[in-house]
């Protein structure tokens, strides 16, 4: 095996032929898995590139969702402010008055029975 110092001169290492050829197969295989991670590393820029052209195509689409959301929003009439609560809310409080009118009973029918 060949050595190569900073003048550039050859100098030579004696071997074993078994230790030589799995030097061989180690770079070998160190040489097939820099050109497999190098193909991943070229694939892997693609479909990043891939997934920013789709990325930015959907925010687009979501802009133009938005805006045209908005338009029709827009042509509605708009509702008027009146203190006349919404529907959840005056169930919410007919519950409470219900639920206040049900202690006021027990209140009284407990009264009731001690006289």
């Amino acid at each position: 095996m060949k050595v190569l110092n900073q003048k550039m001169e050859t100098k030579y290492i004696k071997l074993e032929y078994e230790e030589s050829l799995e030097t061989k197969k180690n770079l070998l295989s160190s040489q097939l898995n820099l050109l497999r991670t190098s193909k991943n590393l070229r694939n892997y820029k693609i479909l990043r590139a891939k997934e920013i052209a789709i990325k930015n195509k959907l925010n687009v689409s979501l802009k133009n969702l938005k805006a045209k959301i908005s338009l029709i929003q827009s042509t509605f009439p708009e509702r008027e402010k009146s203190n006349i609560p919404y529907k959840k809310e005056r169930i919410i409080e007919l519950n409470k008055q219900q639920n206040i009118q049900k202690q006021l009973e027990d209140i009284q029918g407990k009264l009731a029975r001690l006289q």
